[in-house]
């Protein structure tokens, strides 16, 4: 399946299927997400774009602008606290980054620089407790999977730190914690 604009629900405590929230304002794919207790925050994920979007969690509709990347790129990992969403990495259209970028959950407005990866790679995933962020495996500069992880304190500012490595090399996977931002 191509690039989309639905924003889709589950329940967590019920099983059954996604129930249709609402549209992204364009179709994408790629896209990194986040959230707080409250909102959840989604960059569109194409390579030459730099736009987040958000939700309130709690009532469902459309997507709204919450401000701009630092700089245009999809493909990024995302980690977040209650108070502070994190953007790692990515592609551009032509270079792998190695950007981390942070926001304010609560209010809209432009990310702003955090640091930098270990090292410049893109399709990483991310994943975080309540004070650390977490981005493992990705693409790097010659298009080769990687089983790099890093972490980062999300309160702070500054440069991921290598935590080890991942069982095997890979890129695009998915991620889950049990880490609920301070719930």
């Amino acid at each position: 399946m191509g690039a989309i604009n639905v924003i889709e629900y589950i329940t967590i405590a019920n099983t059954g299927n996604a129930t249709d929230f609402g549209d992204l304002s364009r179709v994408a794919q790629f896209n990194a997400g986040l959230s707080s207790p409250t909102r959840g925050i989604f960059t569109i994920g194409a390579s030459n774009v730099n736009i987040i979007e958000y939700i309130t969690i709690a009532s469902t509709g459309n997507s709204t602008d919450f401000g701009d990347l630092s700089v245009a790129r999809g493909t990024t990992g995302s980690c977040s606290s209650n108070t502070r969403g994190v953007f790692g990495g990515g592609f551009d259209g032509s270079s792998r980054l190695n950007t981390i970028d942070y926001i304010t959950i609560a209010s809209v407005g432009n990310a702003t620089d955090f640091g930098n990866l270990t090292a410049v790679r893109s399709d990483t995933n991310g994943i975080s407790s309540p004070t650390r962020g977490v981005f493992g495996g990705g693409v790097d500069t010659s298009a080769n999977e990687v089983n790099i992880i890093e972490y980062i304190t999300i309160a702070n500012t500054g440069n991921s730190t290598d935590f080890g490595d991942l069982s095997a090399v890979r890129s695009f996977g998915g991620s889950s914690s049990n880490g609920h931002g301070g719930l």
